[in-house]
């Protein structure tokens, strides 16, 4: 499903959109539905202005994720390297007994 979305070059383009349900505002109103675009777009994000959804360029910047410096599963004993390895000797005590 795809809504119109207008651009800043004067370009109208179909993008990706959904249906989000409105909350009714008692139990008797029958539920609606607000078709609009979906904000999937890395350059570009959607706003309303009453009547059309017109494109606006994102701004700002992503940042790359850092890993921590210790992995979080080092200081569980069960969990180590050397842990696996005196399970994987003991398998094969029990199981060459």
């Amino acid at each position: 499903m795809t809504i119109e979305v207008r651009f800043p070059d004067g370009s109208r383009r179909d993008v990706p959109s959904e249906l989000r349900i409105l909350h009714a505002d008692s139990a008797s109103e029958e539920p609606a539905f607000w078709h609009l675009p979906l904000n999937c777009d890395s350059y570009w994000r959607f706003a309303f202005d009453g009547v059309h959804w017109n494109a606006r360029p994102r701004t700002g910047s992503l940042a790359m994720f850092r890993s921590p410096g210790i992995e979080w599963w080092r200081g569980i004993v069960t969990m180590s390297d050397e842990a696996a390895l005196g399970q994987e000797q003991c398998l094969l005590v029990a199981v060459n007994a």
